[in-house]
């Protein structure tokens, strides 16, 4: 009975099921919806950082108050909320359009601000003026869109979904210091997702790989390139309920690292926007149908491990729900 149940859940709530699990991520799937239906969410996360991850061992190194240990140092309490809108819409069979907004309220805590004069940062002994936003205080912009277009080219004996999407920013925001919303570059990404159900081994489960190549704009002399994997298992426990675990590995290029080397020094003002993070992540979530055509999600993750980047931990929340537009050849099926 319980196989029979699910397959009518199969393919029909699959769009909903697979509901987000990591942000930047979250359009990237390989089933797409039918021509002229899709499926809207909307939701929050609320995000905290503790340790920033260097890629040299630094104990005993002071940064401002704070000393380091091993590779990692403690800076203060980085803060952030997000309140995100996500768009998946069938253009015609095969085809999908994504549109990811997100907007960002950031704040940083702590006796280690960005210095407003990039030439005293090196003197501990003198005393750091904010950088504009690390005051303690939250700060709210609009953050960069994504909005990409994915389409099929294979179902059996697996789902295959290349995709090519623009990230673009939505306004001009502060992108130094410990409470920038994000990088503030334009960047264009091409990848893959290829998914499919675990039947015979796994009938009610399914497994996701996505592949993310991005090139962003060039910052001063410097110019980016970043290879992310994000792996997903999925498992329907009913034909209402799902959980989730996935795996992000991201490696960024062309950039610094932050070994407090000449180059690290010199560009020191920018090492934020050209780090050459490192990190990989893991997380995991659940999502219930409220209704055939609703869905209520939440997932976590946080960082493993990482280099030339922070520690992250994340926690989301938010609703979906699919809609056909009335020149749709069907509604969306029932549960």
């Amino acid at each position: 009975m319980k196989k029979a149940k699910f397959q009518v859940v199969w393919p029909a709530s699959l769009l909903l099921a697979t509901a987000m699990i990591m942000p930047a991520t979250a359009h990237a799937q390989a089933w797409l919806p039918a021509p002229g239906q899709g499926s809207i969410y909307v939701g929050y996360e609320y995000s905290h950082v503790h340790w920033t991850l260097m890629p040299v061992d630094v104990t005993g190194r002071y940064f401002g108050p704070y000393i380091g240990e091993g590779k990692r140092v403690a800076k203060g309490a980085h803060f952030g909320q997000f309140a995100t809108v996500d768009l998946d819409y069938g253009i015609r069979k095969g085809l999908a359009l994504t549109v990811h907004v997100p907007y960002a309220l950031t704040k940083y805590m702590g006796l280690y601000p960005a210095p407003d004069d990039p030439e005293t940062s090196t003197d501990p002994s003198i005393h750091w003026g904010t950088h504009g936003i690390d005051d303690g205080k939250y700060h709210g912009t609009f953050q960069d869109a994504d909005i990409g277009l994915h389409l099929n080219v294979l179902n059996e004996p697996f789902v295959a979904t290349p995709f090519v999407s623009l990230l673009l920013p939505l306004q001009a925001y502060e992108a130094e210091g410990h409470s920038a919303a994000g990088a503030g570059l334009r960047e264009l990404e091409v990848g893959a997702a290829l998914a499919r159900p675990l039947r015979p081994f796994l009938p009610d489960a399914y497994g996701q790989v996505t592949y993310t190549y991005a090139a962003a704009e060039r910052v001063l002399d410097h110019s980016f390139h970043t290879n992310r994997l994000l792996m997903e298992l999925g498992y329907f426990v009913t034909p209402r309920v799902s959980l989730k675990g996935a795996a992000d590995l991201m490696k960024t290029s062309g950039g610094l690292d932050w070994n407090f080397g000449p180059e690290h020094i010199a560009y020191r003002a920018h090492h934020d926007r050209l780090a050459n993070q490192r990190w990989l992540r893991a997380g995991g979530g659940a999502s219930y149908a409220l209704t055939p055509r609703s869905v209520l999600y939440i997932y976590g993750f946080w960082t493993v491990t990482g280099e030339n980047t922070h520690a992250v931990s994340t926690i989301a929340t938010g609703v979906g729900r699919n809609f056909a537009s009335p020149w749709a050849r069907k509604a969306p099926s029932g549960l």
